[in-house]
């Protein structure tokens, strides 16, 4: 099977589906893997009623991008589909694992928990551009991020206290997206997705006609 073809794009959410369709043709795989990842690591940590349990399984994914790719297990679809687009880069992926494991371990989703777990999922774009992107300039990347990380979370959010904090986070960010280069147009959509869900009181991003208007116009234009 061809490397593109390990991954279904039908798995992902359908902000991710809308900015993988704007990636660049060699960098595609690249940023499935990367929202693939994110998923699955996503889904340990809601399906796990024992933290222990939970932290086994991310520690599995741990050390599988802490290993090359020529000693990473097989079989394993989106294994390989990081060995093929990330190859030994994908040790800058760790810090999402972190990431995910600080949610799952917080006893309240406080301002630094949330904090940290946005700068977490963050810098997973800032891995992107310094590895797979070969150096692509990260100008720009922790702002653009956060603000969609920011939504991305508030809107998974039912507790009111916790919607309350992050809410608060945000209306201490900047929420304007930066001019992002071509070959990140994928992030300056879900940044532009965010900022307007945030600004909107923290609805869904893809929530109301407006969003896909706004997805396809930053995704020609660049915001």
């Amino acid at each position: 099977m061809d490397a593109k073809e390990l991954l279904n794009d039908n798995d992902l959410h359908p902000e991710y589906r809308i900015a993988l369709a704007y990636a660049h043709p060699d960098d595609r795989l690249a940023y499935h893997a990367m929202f693939e990842l994110d998923r699955r690591l996503a889904e340990v940590v809601a399906g796990s009623s024992e933290p222990m349990i939970g932290q086994l399984r991310l520690a599995w994914w741990r050390d599988v991008l802490g290993k090359q790719p020529e000693d990473r297990p097989s079989g394993e679809p989106l294994v390989a589909a990081l060995n093929a687009a990330w190859g030994a880069h994908s040790g800058g992926l760790e810090k999402l694992v972190d990431a995910w494991e600080g949610i799952l371990l917080a006893e309240t989703l406080d301002r630094n928990a949330a904090l940290q777990f946005v700068q977490g999922r963050a810098a997973s774009w800032s891995a992107l551009a310094a590895g797979p992107l070969a150096k692509e300039s990260s100008a720009g990347i922790p702002l653009a991020a956060q603000a969609w990380f920011l939504a991305d979370l508030l809107s998974h959010l039912s507790d009111a206290g916790e919607r309350e904090v992050v809410a608060g986070l945000a209306n201490g960010t900047d929420l304007r997206s930066p001019r992002l280069h071509r070959r990140l147009r994928p992030l300056a959509i879900l940044s532009a997705l965010g900022s307007r869900a945030l600004a909107a009181g923290g609805v869904p991003p893809m929530e109301g006609r407006g969003s896909a208007l706004l997805a396809l116009r930053v995704g020609i234009f660049g915001r």
